[in-house]
């Protein structure tokens, strides 16, 4: 099984417009649907705003769905000047840009006894960078793809101080309220994970203006590669690993 988190109603509805629903459930305030996409099983999830909310939502579909996978969608702030609106940033990294330990002379992001930065799973992005050849390549004036680091904290950037910040500390392409704390939580349970968003605002001063405006077409570009990723995703081989203490030996 798939699983699929979006944090607010636009992220998920055109998936969950195509879905065939099996049943819908409700846990800890989130509404879970289960059903089919393209032949494969998958539960979506629209999480809410924010770190606290996306790491309920991820152990919660873990705990109960354990799902073999986990995809992560929507819109951020894009950090760098060439960067445009509808561009898609396939992370490769995720960290938690307000996580502040410094005090104790840790580097901001930096967690004790876990990596600063958080991998998402490579065979999931190629897999969601060759989704978005196949659902752009060829497009007149389509999105660009990037692959790099994604920021997250609880707050809104759209000062230029921050993101000037949040480029040279963490070299991050693009700023979100999310996928930190899902990585982070699917890296605690050895749930692969990729985190995919499509930018709705530049991170400057007119940022929240600029994600009401583009927010659906934006929306629409990271439906559109998911699209081509989930049946792909669905069909991924997992490794398992073996316990030598559990393998028999064959007798002489």
């Amino acid at each position: 099984m798939l699983a699929v988190i979006g944090a607010m109603a636009e992220e998920v509805a055109l998936l969950k417009a195509d879905l065939v629903v099996g049943r819908t459930e409700r846990h800890a305030g989130i509404d879970v649907i289960h059903g089919y996409y393209q032949g494969v099983e998958l539960v979506l999830a629209q999480c809410g705003i924010g770190k606290v909310n996306a790491a309920i939502c991820a152990q919660m579909l873990i705990d109960r769905y354990e799902p073999r996978s986990l995809i992560f969608s929507g819109v951020a702030g894009g950090l760098l000047p060439n960067m445009r609106v509808g561009d898609i940033v396939i992370a490769s990294n995720v960290v938690q840009y307000d996580m502040d330990l410094t005090a104790f002379g840790r580097r901001h992001g930096e967690l004790p006894g876990r990596d600063r930065m958080i991998e998402s799973d490579p065979a999931l992005v190629q897999a969601a960078a060759d989704a978005f050849d196949a659902a752009f390549e060829g497009v007149e004036n389509g999105p660009n793809l990037m692959l790099g680091t994604v920021a997250s904290g609880d707050k809104f950037v759209q000062d230029k101080d921050t993101l000037r910040w949040l480029q040279r500390e963490f070299a991050a392409f693009a700023t979100e309220m999310e996928g930190a704390a899902v990585g982070h939580t699917c890296s605690l349970n050895d749930v692969p994970f990729v985190v995919i968003r499509g930018l709705s605002d530049t991170a400057g001063a007119s940022a929240s203006s600029d994600f009401a405006a583009n927010l659906a077409m934006v929306c629409r570009n990271c439906f559109d590669l998911l699209e081509k990723l989930i049946p792909v995703v669905g069909h991924l081989p997992v490794e398992v690993e073996t316990d030598p203490a559990a393998t028999t030996a064959k007798p002489n």
